[in-house]
């Protein structure tokens, strides 16, 4: 299952950078960094509970269900969206709306791609919804989105992924709370 749980990665990858290279209308490479399975619990040494981060978070249904969670510490929120929406670098200090719908649609384009890879991979049928996006510590948005899920599953698989923007370097976490048991029956078992 490791081995398509990378394969899955790289394409995904490969496919939101050409989607983020269109928006931001200049080249994008992503690169999944680090990929880890690790009990919910297990999530605060990753991002420090007190950070202030910014999340999106999209769920998913169909046959396997669940959602993405696309976290970016705040320095790095802010850098990107000056980015995004073409302001010199540095003048972002605080997200207004068109920051927040920018980082929304950058939280589209890696869990639609991802999810689009593991739905023609595993030839399953997943539906995404509406974004919804937080900008608080990593600690509160965790536990808003993980209470309700951790009862059902308790791990999680982390991605770490770098955002290559010439010159800049951006580095975020995509973490996919997804029905391991039902990915584990369909791709065999994921290692922890």
């Amino acid at each position: 299952m490791q081995n398509k749980l990378n394969e899955i990665n790289t394409q995904a990858a490969l496919n939101a950078s050409t989607a983020l290279s269109k928006l931001t209308d200049s080249p994008v490479d992503i690169e999944i960094s680090n990929v880890e399975i690790k009990k919910v619990e297990q999530l605060s040494p990753v991002i420090s509970p007190e950070e202030i981060v910014a999340g999106i978070y999209l769920p998913v249904t169909g046959e396997v269900k669940g959602a993405a969670l696309l976290i970016f510490p705040k320095e790095t929120a802010f850098t990107f969206c000056d980015l995004l929406v073409k302001r010199e670098p540095g003048t972002t200090r605080k997200l207004t709306e068109l920051d927040e719908s920018a980082l929304k649609e950058v939280g589209n384009i890696i869990s639609g791609s991802y999810f689009t890879v593991l739905a023609n991979t595993l030839h399953v049928k997943i539906t995404e919804h509406i974004p919804i996006f937080s900008f608080d510590m990593f600690g509160a948005i965790l536990g808003q989105i993980v209470s309700k899920f951790a009862q059902e599953e308790e791990r999680v698989i982390i991605i770490e992924v770098e955002f290559y923007f010439k010159p800049k370097t951006f580095r975020g976490y995509f973490l996919l709370l997804l029905e391991m048991e039902k990915l584990e029956a369909i791709m065999g078992p994921l290692e922890s």
